[in-house]
């Protein structure tokens, strides 16, 4: 017996559903479960592989994977994610607790999760964004700020991306007036202010996943360090071209952090406070 522990929000959700995934491939003959499948939210997205949606709406399957580990009390291993993912010995009676940010889990399986955004949200976006994104060339630049500025639980720190960053890589694009310049943001108003609306810009204020299939459709993105965007272009069936920041949450140290988030797809860029 194996659980995996969800942690965070969507784009966390989606790599912890592939290291499941993961588990589950290596480990066929054992019982391998999300231990909190309450806290997860990507059912309401996405189609996911056999009867996993069923599963982790349901509330008869949260509320015995909630008891199993108090009657069959599981080891609790963490996984850190300062050293580059590798194979490693799976325990049994083990629950797994990490984030997973990297991609080498989603290459190791042999039918990885296809992520299918469900039919609603899909005719949700063409509504909304159909037509531009089909007589337009597109940027979309996703800028997270909000929880960024003050994160995490014990050492509160500021791991947002400058603004300076985002102009320059615009900048470094030359001549846009022949595109739509998106920008998606949990901090809209303040994007406003630095980047002040032109005609071919558009701010968009709508719900995540419609975010989310707005960076997919983009023809060139420019991301920040935030797994939501990251999966949003991994998952891309475009052939876009992805700048990201280089070292992600470690672009101050100029460490990569965490190790293996850096996927081959995307170009990574120097980030300078400047």
């Amino acid at each position: 017996m194996i659980a995996v522990r969800f942690i965070g929000r969507l784009g966390n959700q989606l790599f912890q559903y592939v290291f499941l995934q993961y588990v589950k491939q290596r480990e066929a003959d054992k019982l391998v479960f999300f231990e909190n499948p309450h806290h997860a939210y990507i059912e309401k997205y996405f189609e996911l592989e056999r009867n996993d949606n069923f599963l982790l709406g349901s509330k008869a399957y949260s509320a015995i994977t909630r008891v199993a580990p108090m009657l069959l009390p599981l080891k609790k291993i963490y996984i850190h994610n300062w050293v580059s993912p590798r194979e490693f010995k799976l325990r049994n009676w083990s629950l797994y607790e990490g984030y997973f940010q990297s991609d080498y889990y989603y290459k190791q399986l042999k039918n990885p999760p296809r992520f299918k955004i469900k039919k609603s949200y899909l005719r949700e976006f063409e509504d909304l964004y159909g037509t531009l994104f089909a007589e337009s060339k597109t940027v979309v630049v996703h800028i997270r700020r909000t929880d960024y500025m003050s994160y995490g639980e014990r050492r509160k720190r500021d791991i947002s991306l400058p603004m300076a960053y985002f102009k320059k890589r615009l900048e470094a694009l030359g001549d846009l007036s022949a595109h739509k310049v998106i920008f998606v943001s949990d901090d809209i108003s303040h994007v406003k202010q630095v980047f002040p609306p032109q005609e071919n810009f558009v701010f968009s204020e709508n719900s995540e996943i419609i975010d989310f299939q707005i960076i997919q459709h983009a023809d060139i993105a420019i991301i920040s360090n935030s797994t939501f965007a990251w999966w949003a272009c991994f998952l891309s069936h475009k052939k876009q071209k992805v700048y990201a920041p280089k070292n992600w949450f470690g672009f101050k140290i100029g460490r990569e952090h965490p190790r293996g988030i850096m996927t081959d797809k995307f170009e990574w860029c120097e980030v300078n406070e400047d």
